[in-house]
This record gives C-alpha cells, structure tokens and sequence, in this order.
C-alpha cells in the first residue's frame, strides 16, 4: 500500500510539474506575441493533445505494447523542455525591457526551433566512438594495453530505431575488446518479450565476458526481467559483488541506490570489496557518478558510471554539471580516475544538443 502510494503522489507531482511547464510556456507565447482569442484557443488545443499523448504513449507500450505515439510523444517532451528553458529567459529578459516583448518572444521561439532541430538531428545520430587510457597502479606489465568497452544507458525498448542495438553490437566487437562492462539502465520494460534483443546482445563478444550492473531503471523496468535479459544474452550482473578477469583485473559492481525502494539493500561498497586484493588493480562500477572519492580512499583505481546522460538537452544539459562533482567524461583524484559516460543511448526525447551517444573503449596502461 505504502509503494501505491508513493507512486501516485510522484505520478501527481510529475503530471503537475508537466502541465505547469506547458501553461507558463504558452501563457509567454500569447502574452508576447499578443495572439487573438481564436489563435489562442488552437495553441491550447495543440498543447493539450501534445502533452496527454505523452501520457497515452506510456500508458498504451506498457500496457500494450502499442509504440504509434512514442515518437512524437517523446520529442514534445524534448521541445516542451527546450521551450521552457529559452522562455524563461525570454520572460526575465522582458521584465527589463518590456517595450520589446514581441521581439523577444519572437527571437526564443526561433531559438527554440533551431536548438530543437539540431538537437533531434544530433540525437538520432549513431554513437562516436571515443578511446582513452588511463594509468593503473599495480597493472602488470603483460596487462598493459588491457581494453574495457564501456556502455551505460542504453535504455532498450521496441519503438526505437531497430538498427540502434546491431551497430552498437558490430562497432564493439570490431574493437576486439578484454571486457565490455556496461553501467546500468541497459532495459526500458520487459524486451524479453522480444527475443530479438536477447539475440543481438548475445553476439557481444569479449576476452573475459560482457558485465553488468543495475541502474534505477531495471528497478522500474522490474528487476526479475533484467535479470532474465541478462541470462538469454549470457551477460554477468555484479550486485554488490566483485570478480577476477585476467588474473589480476578486480571488477566491483555496485548495485543502484534506487533498489532501496524495490526492497533492495541499494550500493554497499564494503560488501561489494570483501576478499578483494588491495595489491591488484580495482575498477568499480557504479550508475551514478556518486561516491568516487570515497573508493579511492578505499583503493578503486578507476571508477565507470552514466546516468547523466550529459543532460541530453536543455535545461538538463546545464543542470547536471552544476548537479554532480563529475558529471560526464573523464576526471582524476588522487592518481585515480573516474569516467562517466555521456550514454551510449538515450532516454525519452531522441534528441541531444551539446553531446552526442558514445561507446568509450578504455585502455589500461601501468603507470
């Protein structure tokens, strides 16, 4: 009972804040632009249809697996948040100089239509592929040039682009990798229902495997049918444990702090290190890009996480990096390195304006 409610107080606040966000930015348009009544009237109808599609949307492809409004659904949400980002400065900037309210309005909805475009553009492009190396302690000398693919936030379901999985399967495995590790959020719902996913992600192919942990949304997608995805794709899933790749290479993955409200223990990093060997490199995996400094002190040398997405888009774009102490690429502390991915995927809008989905393969070298 307590989890309903829970979840209808957050469904309540989510929808609030939604609705709020197409009341302010349609109260700027029309007060700027000084629209007639009749003009006015077809903009709430757009704006009422656009915003309840997003909710039909998940409604009809979890429930029924019916994926017609997903497209549409999503980029609104993606203009929706563009347009309340520039309209917001588009409103102060009218409280100083209110005699150009109609310049002003019309110059952000140009803005907003070309950071729309470019980022729906940018988006629905294929992942770049990025290559690092970072210096480990205590790597052996016949381990130096040790490669870890790293995919996070993938966030698989049916309505996308059906060519998205086998080109990111294809470009690793070309790469001829040691181990692919990927950093939560791999599953939206239950693809297992498509056996096709399960089939593309089997052809993953690496020295020491492919490894996994959870991110908050193979709690919401149910953590049983993660668990059942990663079984028929032969993908090993770390919870708060460790493994030993190439005699030498200590994995730790980190389960995600969102399975606390799944009945879940959430990260535990002291059980996740148990047995492991201080002398020998650590690599933690870890969703969100939280905790690093602490497991330095405790010996990580290198720390994978996502999340972030670097934000996507506007607001989220800027509010991430004002958010997190390490919000998206490659940071040092101490003689120790964490990488956060900017997601191999994408969540919800398909749209991206300032990054771009990445596949990073990290080479190892000894310092």
């Amino acid at each position: 009972m307590n989890r309903i409610l829970m979840f209808a107080i957050f469904i309540t606040i989510a929808s609030a804040v939604f609705f709020g966000l197409h009341l302010f930015v349609y109260k700027v348009i029309a007060g700027g632009l000084g629209l007639t009544p009749n003009t006015r009237k077809w903009i709430k109808i757009l704006f009422w249809c656009s915003g309840i599609s997003f909710i039909l949307a998940e409604t009809l492809s979890r429930m029924y697996r019916i994926y017609f409004l997903n497209y549409y659904a999503f980029v609104w949400l993606g203009v929706i948040a563009i347009a309340f980002s520039i309209f917001f400065l588009s409103w102060v900037a009218a409280k100083f100089f209110p005699s150009h309210i109609r310049v002003i309005t019309l110059i952000a909805l140009g803005i907003v239509g070309v950071i729309s475009l470019v980022s729906l553009v940018n988006g629905l492009r294929k992942p770049v592929v990025k290559e690092i190396s970072v210096s480990i302690k205590d790597l052996p000398g016949e381990l130096s040039g040790f490669t870890i693919v790293h995919l996070s936030d993938l966030h698989m379901e049916e309505f996308k682009a059906p060519d998205h999985v086998p080109y990111i399967v294809d470009t690793v495995n070309a790469m001829k990798p040691d181990l692919v590790a990927i950093t939560g959020d791999l599953i939206e719902d239950d693809i297992c229902k498509n056996p096709w996913f399960c089939e593309q992600m089997r052809r993953l192919n690496a020295v020491h495997g492919v490894v996994a942990i959870t991110g908050n949304h193979e709690f919401y997608a149910g953590i049983e049918n993660f668990k059942e995805f990663a079984k028929r794709s032969n993908i090993k899933i770390l919870r708060n444990e460790s493994m030993t790749v190439a005699g030498s290479v200590q994995i730790i993955g980190l389960d995600d702090n969102d399975g606390r409200r799944f009945g879940g223990k959430g990260p535990d990093l002291e059980t996740a290190m148990k047995g492991c060997d201080p002398t020998k490199p650590m690599i933690l995996l870890y969703h969100r890009p939280d905790g690093f400094d602490e497991a330095v002190e405790k010996g990580v040398d290198l720390q994978l996480s996502g999340h972030t997405h670097a934000g996507q888009i506007p607001p989220m774009d800027f509010l991430v990096w004002l958010y997190y102490k390490y919000p998206a690429g490659l940071f040092e502390h101490n003689g120790s390195y964490i990488y956060t991915s900017y997601a191999t995927g994408y969540w919800g809008p398909p749209m991206r304006f300032l990054s771009r989905c990445e596949i990073v393969k990290i080479t190892l070298v000894s310092k």
